[in-house]
């Protein structure tokens, strides 16, 4: 706002309009004394004086107003710059900065206003505000609002969708730019996309919920192996508190049952930035010992490890259940076989007795004798079943050509059965490997469709339709077919008193499959009986074996 209507006009202009008022007033004043009062002219010299007064006020208001203007150009010259410099700084500037009227069309709009929300300068310039809030998020005009009424906002968080559609988090900070008046002129906002670090923050939170929860006791420690975080279940597995073993040595936890060599091997691997994962024997709080896997990775970044973490698995029960079960399936398998060739043995003598020196055969005890072999024989065959049960599970897996498994397998078929007919059709070109394991599968799979079944067995290896890292396998019979309860049993994976398998084969090719990663289905056979289709996974790879398989 100008002080004067003088502000408006340059030195020079200003000069010329003081010289020719002044001039024009002692002219005119001497015209009007003389026309007006009849009074003598004034002299020359005194016209000179005032001429001269004129003159000298001239360049004095012309000194004067030449030190204004250069004044207002530097101010103005400055504000230009300032204005300059703001501009570019806005321009420049890598986070969004908007600029509205205070009905919130859009004034200001920079490059990294574009960039954040899709639209270009001239599409939105004297234009409403083109993008939405979230669902959860206070809308522009209320911004807006709030802004004037509280003279501008800090840090508030907002979601903003873009012209993609993509909704994005920000931290909104506002100002307000007022006319000479004192009434908003622009809303001004600045826009810093905290989306990334919101989205990484809720990762982790939910990861820290997560080590919270877990069931598996993890503990971190610097370089040097001091404990410096244990969660919940660590504290529950090992019995030593939170605030017990942090700042303590992860060899709080040593048992003396684990060999130096076995300390010296974990350190190398992870310090040379490999995952350690090992059977591993430590010590609770109480003294009691307990078997866990345990994993150790380092926690590097840019090459540099700044420290480990650790992950425990309590196995202490199931390595005693293992114990228990190799044990008993030992004792299963030799004492069994010993004690049916007994029963064989004396229910053969039996049976001989039962015939009499006469030769006259006593019917009733003759077949309670072959009654008794026979289920004797069957127990051997059971207990024999067991052994290749447990040889096939227990065994490591190698890589092999699915065609050669199955060839190896329909062979030892038909030397067994040469009256059976067994039909093999494997696509051309399939050429995977699947997991060795899978023949001892393939084995009970046909030898069962062939004494129990019928006398013609199909089987066929093809590639699945929706998944190239899977092939099937498809063992078909024209037989009565597995009964459902059966199935049903294996399905459910357990049995109970009331239904329950008659027999091993089915559990042997279930646990065989899905150890190798497959599965297992029952359909109709297009041969009228039963069709077992294995899905397995193709290029099986040798696994580690983390601890012996048996006692």
């Amino acid at each position: 706002m100008n002080d004067s209507p003088l502000d408006g006009l340059d030195a020079r202009t200003m000069a010329l309009a003081y010289l020719g008022f002044g001039t024009a007033g002692i002219l005119g004043g001497e015209l009007l004394l003389s026309a007006a009062l009849g009074a003598p002219p004034a002299p020359e010299a005194e016209l000179i004086k005032g001429f001269s007064f004129v003159a000298v006020s001239t360049a004095f208001v012309w000194a004067l107003a030449s030190r204004k203007d250069r004044r207002i150009e530097r101010q103005q010259t400055s504000i230009r710059s300032s204005l300059d410099q703001l501009r570019t700084v806005v321009a420049a500037s890598p986070v969004p900065i908007i600029a509205v009227t205070p009905e919130g069309r859009v004034t200001r709009w920079n490059d990294a206003a574009t960039e954040a929300f899709g639209w270009k300068r001239d599409e939105v310039l004297g234009e409403p505000l083109p993008y939405s809030a979230g669902e959860n998020s206070e809308n522009s005009e209320e911004i807006i609002r709030r802004t004037i009424d509280e003279d501008g906002l800090s840090d508030v968080s907002v979601e903003r969708r873009r012209a993609d559609g993509d909704l994005r988090e920000f931290r909104l900070s506002t100002a307000v730019v007022r006319d000479a008046d004192d009434e908003p002129a622009e809303i001004v906002g600045v826009f810093v996309d905290v989306t990334e670090q919101q989205r990484r923050e809720r990762r982790l939170r939910e990861f820290e919920l997560a080590v919270e929860q877990v069931g598996h006791a993890i503990y971190l420690t610097t370089p040097e192996g001091e404990i410096t975080y244990v969660n919940p279940a660590f504290e529950e597995i090992t019995g030593y508190d939170a605030a017990e073993a942090v700042g303590e040595s992860a060899a709080l936890l040593s048992s003396g049952e684990m060999p130096e060599a076995y300390y010296e091997r974990l350190w190398r691997a992870v310090q040379s930035g490999e995952t350690w994962q090992e059977r591993i024997i430590d010590r609770r709080k109480g003294g009691e010992l307990y078997t866990a896997i345990q994993t150790i990775a380092p926690i590097a970044s840019d090459g540099d490890i700044h420290g480990y973490v650790a992950i425990q698995s309590d196995i202490t029960e199931s390595e005693l259940t293992r114990q228990r079960l190799g044990v008993l399936n030992r004792m299963f398998r030799h004492n069994l076989r010993n004690r049916m060739n007994v029963i064989e043995g004396y229910a053969e003598m039996i049976r001989q007795d039962a015939t009499g020196a006469a030769g006259v055969a006593d019917e009733d005890l003759t077949d309670a004798a072959e009654t008794i072999v026979e289920a004797a024989s069957e127990l051997v065959a059971l207990s024999e079943k067991a052994q290749t049960v447990s040889d096939a599970l227990e065994s490591e897996a190698t890589p092999r050509r699915v065609s050669a498994l199955v060839e190896s397998a329909v062979s030892r078929a038909e030397s067994t059965y040469p009256e059976a007919t067994i039909r093999t059709d494997i696509e051309t070109g399939v050429f995977a490997r699947v997991d060795s394991r899978v023949g001892a599968a393939l084995d009970e799979l046909i030898a069962n469709a062939l004494k129990h079944g019928g006398e013609t067995v199909h089987v066929d290896v093809y590639r699945t339709e929706d998944d190239d890292s899977k092939l099937v396998v498809r063992v078909a019979d024209d037989g009565p077919g597995i009964p459902d309860e059966e199935w049903r049993v294996i399905k459910r994976g357990e049995e109970t008193p009331l239904e329950h398998g008659t027999g091993m084969g089915l559990w042997l090719v279930h646990w065989v499959v899905k150890k190798a990663g497959g599965s297992m289905e029952l359909e109709p056979s297009p041969l009228g009986g039963t069709a077992v289709t294995l899905k397995l996974p193709v290029g099986a790879e040798r696994p580690r074996t983390w601890f012996p398989s048996g006692e």
